[in-house]
């Protein structure tokens, strides 16, 4: 931060300074009281006369952990809330949320005729509780998402997750981050067993519980040429219910699996806001019972990030994808992949982000794997400090290979949120 300073007695005679120029930099500004006002210091010395201090934050620094859309992250509308700031209790500091998701889904069980239609809604409440130290921050963050349809209510479903975090500033040139998850919820109607026409059959929906740990390490100083990004984590899934065969339905057995992966990205500086870049990754997939559908896949890929101004950034990245099946009489991948994120800032209190990729995912027991694709155009704003919305509209396409389906995509979905009182 820089601090902009002056002999001011009242608040808001900062105000007008600071929206002025956030409007010629784009950089948010904060203002605080001054720290030399506080009557249990010993005044060893005349505290300076001002008594606020407009405070602006820098534009980040472009090659610093790039974080890039993925789809494989299945993020539900409580994840993409971002931190706001809550309350300090007893030197934590706790972030409660609630989000209101409202949409419309013309086709809930994906089926191919007869499709089911109806207005949804779903309520995201959260809390964050952070244990900052000198050099680190730990945190525990419970949160959950309650689907209600109103025309549909056999497809009302349950999510929620348990995560601890914990953030360590190793030195001014390493960091390192490490997670771990426990969630539980359920396939949606049309997905897993019941695919395709299968969705409309009324039956009770395949729950699961999942773990997820991993960590990521960053070498290199703010301004260096080069900066190197490592990663890695597992993860486990196993469905509870339904898991024998019963009325024609495969039972879901056969869906637990677990996978381990591990990647770096290089980043390389080519201009003071460019970065190029080159990103590998390997993830191995292993079927508890299906040993037929493991596989292993790997992408390379080439890109560049950048901080043009400090109202637009991004990331683009292309490349290659093997995905290699245990199974020789599987069908195999080899093919592009791509990944973006886009960011304008017309306000520091408005962001537009267009992303978009395509890889390929697990099909849920429906032909050997799939080749997604899709782009989404969302828009945060926030209204004031405890209330902001969230606009996303995407289209996609998901081809079962090698059998012959594919599901073109369409969603919005219009979210509000605010911290809790």
């Amino acid at each position: 931060y820089r601090v902009v300073s002056g002999e001011v007695s009242e608040r808001a005679e900062l105000v007008g300074l600071r929206d002025a120029v956030e409007m010629a930099t784009g950089e948010r500004g904060i203002i605080t009281r001054s720290p030399f006002e506080n009557d249990t210091l010993e005044k060893v010395f005349d505290p300076p006369a001002v008594s606020h201090y407009l405070v602006q934050a820098g534009a980040p620094d472009s090659s610093a952990r790039s974080d890039s859309y993925d789809p494989n992250l299945d993020r539900t509308p409580q994840e993409e809330i971002e931190s706001t700031p809550g309350f300090t209790s007893a030197g934590l500091q706790i972030i409660p949320t609630l989000g209101l998701s409202v949409g419309h889904d013309n086709n809930i069980t994906l089926a191919s005729e007869n499709e089911i239609s109806s207005m949804f809604y779903v309520i995201s409440p959260a809390v964050r509780v952070e244990m900052p130290s000198d050099n680190s921050v730990f945190s525990i963050t419970g949160a959950a998402d309650f689907t209600r349809y109103q025309d549909s209510p056999i497809d009302d479903k349950v999510y929620w997750y348990l995560r601890g975090q914990w953030a360590w500033d190793v030195s001014t040139r390493q960091d390192v981050n490490l997670f771990g998850q426990y969630s539980e919820g359920s396939d949606r109607r049309g997905e897993g067993r019941g695919q395709g026409d299968s969705g409309l059959v009324p039956l009770d929906p395949d729950e699961w519980q999942r773990w997820d740990i991993g960590g990521q390490w960053d070498y290199g100083a703010v301004g260096a040429s080069g900066r190197l990004s490592l990663e890695g984590g597992a993860s486990d899934l196993t469905y509870t219910n339904n898991r024998d065969p019963e009325g024609g339905f495969s039972g879901t057995r056969k869906l637990d699996r677990d996978w381990w992966f591990w990647g770096g990205t290089f980043y390389w500086r080519v201009a003071p806001k460019t970065s190029v870049l080159v990103d590998y990754r390997y993830t191995d997939i292993n079927y508890k019972l299906s040993d037929d559908s493991n596989s292993v896949e790997q992408s390379y890929m080439a890109g560049v990030t950048w901080d043009a101004t400090a109202r637009t950034s991004g990331t683009i990245k292309y490349g290659y994808l093997t995905k290699d099946f245990d199974d020789p009489e599987r069908s195999d991948y080899d093919g592009p992949t791509w990944a973006a994120s886009i960011d304008w800032r017309p306000r520091t209190y408005s962001v537009f982000t267009l992303a978009g990729s395509m890889q390929t995912q697990e099909p849920e027991g429906n032909g050997d794997y799939i080749l997604r694709r899709d782009v989404t155009l969302s828009w945060v704003h926030a209204w004031a400090t405890r209330f902001s919305t969230s606009v996303d509209v995407g289209v996609g396409k998901d081809e079962y290979r090698p059998r012959q389906r594919t599901d073109d995509l369409f969603y919005c979905c219009l979210l509000y949120t605010s911290p809790s009182p």
